[in-house]
């Protein structure tokens, strides 16, 4: 778990999306969960200042982190969640940051 930071509702959050977690892999269940539950896919992102639409998100191949499936000129590819930004004004952005604060990451373009 990150420790806390200093916005006080994001830690809620995490909180919340994390509150039956034993361990790592049942935390990241809890965010890919919330992601299914509130995101809106698909939603616009960009990465490395590339548009892209989000489709999904999930735990995927047996990785510690949470996999985008994203689409960009009718192709799929699969980004590591980490490395995309989510427009501020799309449900995602929030559930994103806790992400990124869970993780210790910086978020991408700081």
């Amino acid at each position: 778990m990150s420790p806390r930071r200093a916005d006080p509702a994001l830690d809620e959050l995490i909180d919340e999306i994390t509150v039956d977690a034993y361990d790592h892999d049942e935390a990241l269940m809890g965010f890919e969960n919330a992601f299914d539950d509130t995101a809106c896919f698909p939603c616009p992102g960009t990465v490395l200042g590339q548009d892209i639409e989000i489709l999904s998100v999930a735990a995927a191949n047996g990785r510690q982190e949470l996999i985008a499936t994203c689409q960009r000129s009718g192709q799929r590819h699969h980004i590591a969640l980490l490395d995309i930004h989510v427009n501020s004004d799309q449900p995602a952005s929030r559930l994103l940051a806790a992400y990124h604060h869970w993780t210790g990451a910086e978020t991408p373009g700081t």
